[in-house]
């Protein structure tokens, strides 16, 4: 372990449509030779990798092959990875065997030598022409709305397209769920007061020195009332081979129908966050409530020490897990019994000593609640939002506008203001084989792009609320819209289904049911800091997609192929 620990910043990069873009950054007088050393030192180092490989992509093609060094293997490594990463400097990557990049591959811990390895190939090449070309297709379709060919008129699919046979029997729908768990009369559940869950964790996060800066005001949503505030990023890893801190400043966004639903929304989400940072001291996670420990091995050893543990291929990862040793933590299943998972698909800008699984590994299935089983429903809520926009290919039919009448339900209310200021909003339903109300809010803008929402839960009427508050189109004062499409069906807003029940508890029983019935078990990781005490679950759906990505190094997910071919 390197003798001091490395600070690195967390340091803003991009924010687009009300998400930010972070980079984590070594000192600025760290020299190219210093930050090899340490990365030399620690070759896993994945902040300080990607640190590098940015600073040799962006100098002159001659001066980067200056650099080669063959006795310098994480060196070899950067400069084959900026070979295949950057265009002008191709001639990096001229020569690469396959032998070579797998040799190589130990010493970085980015999966790019992987890609790398199978496009020497030409049956490699082949697969990722093809995926490229699928790529375009299906990021046309659903974030422009072309439609796609039919399949008979298609180019040939990738080879994994079809993906392994689905096995046992058809699961339930959210609406079969319902059936049978609902008891007639009984109210349905509603969260407490938003004032007093902002209240609460406000002070919490106070208390603890998470707040960075004053609550201010924005208008770069739908929601009729917008907030965002600051927060104070503040880590510290030591793990293998690996010491560094982490500290800089975040940004929370919040929305809502009230200042008082903003500001619990913008203080959970803080809490959540901040939950999710980990720090690692040693053997364990630090500042849990409940111990964390974490154990490093391959999932083939803790299988074979009779150790349950979550597979990484059931999981989005977009590496090939080749049995290297990963870290691992706590996490249960629906039944409450212990299974492992890789920290990796828990924490969030999370940089071990060891290969990383994800390229944007993203906050999906991330939530807090006022108790944990509502934070489990949240959690859950958003990973079915995310795998209904990345398997279910666009079609004009899905699209509808609502007629929400004249009455006050906060639907009606804002469609009717929208409507008078020129703003027109039009919807999409996206619900998947699970029956789970799934929505996206569309506003086309005058340049004929789209600015867009998504929101699922048991509620159709919830989901389309949450859909239209998180589009990112300014309002009040923003512009007059182009017009919704013509002929667009119409729904009413009663008719919109409705699954809740009268407990945070039955609902995660409803949508438990439902995912395990299709043969998605879900599983939960606590993240609650012991100093906070707010509840913050991680919950992982194995074969369910959490990113909508379609850039030169992911795959249009196998059910999104399915959903298109029908089947």
């Amino acid at each position: 372990m390197p003798a001091s620990p490395l600070s690195y910043r967390y340091a803003h990069a991009a924010t687009e449509s009300m998400t930010g873009y972070f980079s984590c950054e070594p000192p600025e007088d760290l020299s190219f030779e210093a930050a090899l050393a340490r990365l030399e030192a620690a070759p896993l180092d994945e902040f300080l990798h990607r640190h590098l490989l940015r600073r040799i992509g962006a100098l002159p093609p001659a001066e980067a092959a200056a650099l080669a060094d063959p006795a310098r293997p994480v060196l070899t490594a950067l400069l084959r990875e900026t070979g295949f990463l950057h265009a002008p400097h191709a001639r990096l990557f001229e020569g690469a065997t396959e032998e070579e990049l797998l040799g190589l591959e130990a010493f970085t811990p980015l999966p790019y030598l992987g890609f790398a390895r199978r496009s020497l190939s030409e049956e490699g090449r082949r697969e990722q022409e093809r995926i490229r070309a699928w790529n375009a297709l299906f990021e046309a379709n659903l974030m422009r709305h072309h439609p796609l060919p039919h399949p008979d008129d298609a180019d040939p699919l990738p080879a994994y397209a079809m993906g392994a046979p689905q096995k046992g029997e058809k699961g339930v729908t959210a609406a079969e769920a319902y059936a049978r768990l609902a008891v007639p009369g009984a109210p349905v559940w509603t969260r407490p007061p938003a004032q007093v869950t902002a209240a609460e964790a406000l002070s919490s996060l106070a208390a603890c020195g998470v707040i960075a800066g004053m609550e201010m005001r924005h208008e770069s949503s739908l929601a009729p009332v917008g907030l965002l505030r600051n927060w104070n990023v503040d880590v510290s890893v030591r793990c293998g081979k690996l010491d560094y801190t982490l500290q800089g400043e975040a940004t929370t966004w919040g929305r809502g129908l009230s200042i008082a639903a903003a500001r619990a929304s913008y203080s959970m989400e803080m809490a959540e966050r901040a939950s999710a940072y980990l720090s690692v001291d040693g053997e364990g996670i630090s500042d849990r409530l409940h111990p964390a420990p974490l154990l490093r091995a391959s999932h083939a050893e803790l299988a074979a020490r009779g150790i349950r543990a979550l597979a990484p291929q059931s999981l989005p990862i977009d590496a090939e897990y080749r049995g290297q040793p990963l870290y691992w933590m706590e996490g249960q299943d629906a039944a409450g019994e212990t299974i492992l998972v890789p920290v990796q698909a828990v924490g969030l800008f999370c940089n071990l000593d060891e290969p990383a699984l994800f390229l944007s590994p993203g906050s999906t299935g991330l939530a807090s609640g006022n108790t944990l089983e509502e934070a489990k429903v949240a959690a859950l809520t958003e990973v079915l939002e995310r795998d209904a926009e990345a398997t279910i290919p666009w079609r004009r039919e899905q699209c509808f506008e609502l007629e929400a009448g004249d009455g006050g339900h906060p639907l009606a209310v804002l469609l009717a203001d929208y409507a008078r200021r020129g703003i027109h909003v039009w919807f999409r339903d996206m619900t998947t084989e699970f029956g789970v109300p799934c929505y996206q809010s569309f506003v086309t803008q005058a340049d004929g792009s789209l600015a867009r929402g998504a929101g699922a839960g048991l509620s159709g009427a919830g989901a389309l609320l949450s859909a239209l508050t998180e589009t990112p189109y300014p309002y009040p004062h923003g512009p007059a819209s182009a017009p919704a499409p013509a002929g667009l069906s119409r729904r009413k807003l009663e008719d919109l289904p409705d699954y809740r029940l009268d407990s945070p508890e039955r609902n995660l029983m409803l949508l438990e049911t439902v995912l395990t019935s299709h043969g998605h078990a879900p599983v939960y990781v606590t993240l609650t800091r012991e100093d906070l005490e707010v509840p913050v679950v991680r919950a992982l759906v194995p074969g369910l997609e959490t990113t909508v990505d379609f850039d030169a190094f992911s795959r249009p997910a196998v059910r999104l192929f399915k959903n298109y071919l029908g089947r």
